[in-house]
């Protein structure tokens, strides 16, 4: 029994003492700033498991809390992750605000692991409510998972669009608006495939009434780059 104390006693120690690295993102947003805690820091690289808080910048009132497996960014060289809350710069934090389904509301997207095509990094992608909480899109967060990398925002068009490629000449556009129950579907794509001599086969879709509208053009590829 005495034994059975001893050893929880020291596994409690050790767990408590495990090293957590602290860091602020105060500039990512002008509604919300976080504190982030992860595993990991080897050299200029963090990563692992992470535990976000995010803040009310103006009532410094915690919002929600967040996890991720697999959070990943890096430091400068004149960072050193071992002093503990070290503030992250507007580019390099993890974490992704905007208004990704354009309703005025800022969203929140996580770096969870580098799951997309060709190991991308991918996204947990989480939209604002009017209750002013954040509530995990499955939808956006596939198409954060899934492609390369983050989705990219068109505030004039209202779209959202994906990239996806395969090999050196195929490259794929999707863009994506969002229906009235805010869920993202298909509008347009827009394919290139060099894979054929010097020839640059565009092809391009866009729904119409319900329709699919397919257009094809070829182009000499030192003209098409070159536009």
């Amino acid at each position: 029994m005495k034994s059975l104390i001893i050893f929880c006693s020291i596994l409690l120690i050790a767990n408590t003492s495990r090293a957590q690295f602290k860091f602020l993102a105060n500039n990512s947003s002008d509604q919300y700033k976080a504190k982030i805690f992860v595993d990991k820091c080897e050299g200029n690289a963090c990563g692992g498991k992470a535990t976000v808080i995010v803040y009310d910048k103006v009532t410094d009132r915690e919002i929600d809390t967040f996890h991720s497996d697999g959070l990943e960014f890096g430091l400068t060289e004149t960072q050193n992750a071992k002093l503990g809350w070290l503030e992250l710069g507007k580019y390099q934090t993890p974490l992704i605000f905007g208004d990704f389904n354009f309703d005025g509301l800022e969203d929140l997207a996580i770096r969870n692991g580098n799951n997309g095509s060709y190991a991308s990094p991918s996204y947990q992608v989480y939209l604002t409510s009017k209750e002013n909480k954040f509530l995990l899109s499955n939808e956006l967060t596939k198409l954060a998972s899934e492609n390369l990398g983050m989705f990219d925002i068109d505030k004039k068009t209202k779209q959202i669009a994906i990239h996806q490629k395969d090999g050196c000449c195929f490259d794929k556009t999707i863009n994506y608006k969002f229906d009235t129950k805010n869920v993202p579907y298909e509008d347009s794509s827009v394919i290139e495939d060099s894979s054929i001599a010097d020839i640059v086969t565009v092809i391009t879709q866009k729904i119409v009434d319900g329709k699919i509208k397919r257009t094809v053009q070829k182009f000499k590829m030192k003209d098409y780059y070159n536009q």
